[in-house]
């Protein structure tokens, strides 16, 4: 279906800005011993005004770590760049001119900054506004915003803001929101998706023109009606998007869920309503949409993409989830070349969490003497802990670190370590679990990892199947990637980052 297409070009800017605060891209000062907090501002690159009009640009300032930020200051401008008095800049509420005092943050806090621009025809036709965010006394790092204007005009969709909620398991709650053609042309349709990528928290629009998509993972909607310029459509009190917290849904927890709005055009129209045309129930209208008319626009093009997406979370409560070590034995004959699978299960009652800035599922494996490795898990590294990582391909030592995705009751998740036995002692490893805060039943949180030799000549033995990383967690790729995101975080974090400005 050609919509997963035109929805994901818009979805996937949303996910991938996400990722990046990570820290897949940071930059980076001389390393130091000191951790310090990270505060990334992220806003669109472009800003598309129409000549005339005032356009609202918002920004997120996240603190991505775990380490408070103290007196976070985020300013507009710089003395090469000030801002012109023709670009007509309106800082955000409670700002003086170009510059917001935000206070502190707490670890993984959030907040979203709103400014507008009115620019005057002599501000030329591009401009930049230089932003930057700093923490204290560290030093801020920065980039720029843009500002491109137009006299032709177009489709200008957006999202109104959406609060974050906190819905306990089994409980569900309405969700309201607000879709503005701020441009100056209609758009021929409106399509709307709802996308959650964790099937704990379920997205419910009860319309005969939505469909649940398993390949897209979220529901799609297709409004064929055009919305106006200046138009804006709501959807109804008596049937809102619903979100429904599973009763077993792991917490504590905050579940991303994404909301967006597209343009249609006819191309797009003809697959979905063959796909509808025998559903049931009420049919999804435009709300509150102008009688006055404006030029049909061409395609499906809106000016600022960026604000097409409106994210927020689903707060869940702690649950309880016994995490079991499990071990293994490297069982061959000295020279022989063998794997062992080791790592945890989730005992429940309820699964564990899913890895995030604050928390990521981890196993440290300790390898017993007298094993050397020649493959480590793809989803592990040498290291002790998430904060004291080497070389994540090294080979030599004995302690590696593997990370996981969250884990539904009585599931595994497995690493394969192959490595050649020789003679001598061999002294056992261990196998240590962190279940986090979900797990209070300590005692079967280790396990031993040992040697036993076998009867039998020396030289290669066939190895035991490589399992590779878990299969859950390579058939949801969009977890893989902010697990490698959050790898790489803690892996920078030794490394004096400061700010991120995408």
């Amino acid at each position: 279906m050609r919509l997963r297409t035109l929805f994901r070009r818009f979805a996937l800017p949303a996910v991938v800005s996400g990722l990046a605060v990570t820290g897949l891209a940071l930059p980076a000062q001389a390393a130091e011993e000191e951790d310090f907090p990270y505060v990334a501002v992220i806003g669109p690159e472009t800003v598309t005004v129409i000549s005339g009009q005032s356009k609202t640009v918002k920004v997120d300032v996240y603190n991505v770590t775990d380490i408070a930020a103290k007196d976070v200051v985020v300013s507009f401008g710089d003395k090469a760049k000030p801002i012109g008095a023709d670009l007509g800049f309106t800082p955000p509420e409670g700002c003086d001119k170009t510059t917001c005092d935000l206070g502190d943050f707490k670890p993984g806090e959030r907040r979203t900054l709103a400014f507008s621009i009115k620019p005057v025809a002599a501000a030329g036709p591009a401009t930049t506004i230089p932003v930057s965010v700093r923490a204290g006394d560290l030093p801020g790092f920065g980039s720029s915003i843009a500002v491109v204007q137009t006299d032709k005009g177009g489709v200008d969709l957006e999202l109104g803001d959406i609060k974050d909620l906190k819905v306990g398991r089994g409980k569900s709650a309405d969700v309201p929101f607000e879709v503005r053609n701020t441009g100056n042309r209609d758009v021929e349709a409106v399509g709307l998706f709802v996308i959650s990528p964790y099937s704990d928290v379920v997205p419910a629009l009860n319309y005969r023109n939505c469909l649940d998509d398993e390949e897209l993972g979220g529901i799609i909607c297709v409004i064929d009606e055009p919305l106006a310029g200046g138009g804006t459509f709501t959807l109804p009190e008596a049937a809102p998007l619903r979100i429904t917290v599973k009763s077993d849904a792991p917490g504590p927890y905050e579940y991303p869920v994404l909301v967006g709005a597209v343009g249609l055009s006819g191309d797009y129209l003809d697959d979905f309503a063959r796909k509808i045309a025998n559903a049931a129930g009420a049919e999804l209208k435009l709300q509150s949409v102008p009688t006055a008319s404006a030029d049909e626009p061409d395609g499906i093009d809106d000016l600022n993409p960026d604000d097409n997406i409106a994210d927020f979370t689903v707060a869940v409560p702690k649950s309880s989830a016994d995490s079991k070590a499990i071990g293994g034995v490297f069982e061959g004959s000295a020279g022989q070349t063998v794997s062992v699978d080791v790592g945890v299960q989730n005992l429940g009652p309820t699964g564990t969490v899913p890895p995030s800035l604050q928390y990521i599922p981890y196993v440290h494996v300790t390898i017993p003497g007298g094993v050397t490795l020649s493959k480590i898990d793809d989803m592990c590294m040498a290291g002790t802990s998430l904060d004291d990582l080497v070389d994540p391909e090294s080979l030599t030592g004995r302690d590696y670190v593997c990370v996981m995705d969250g884990l539904a009751k009585n599931a595994k998740a497995l690493f394969t370590f192959t490595g050649e036995i020789s003679e001598g002692e061999h002294a056992p490893g261990t196998v240590i679990v962190d279940g986090g805060v979900q797990d209070s039943k300590n005692g079967n949180d280790t396990a031993a990892l040992t040697v036993k030799l076998t009867s039998g000549g020396e030289g290669a033995g066939e190895a035991l199947p490589i399992t590779g990383a878990p299969t859950g967690l390579l058939a949801g790729g969009g977890v893989a990637l902010l697990l490698a995101g959050v790898i790489a975080y803690r892996m920078a974090r030794r490394r004096r980052i400061i700010t991120v400005v995408e």
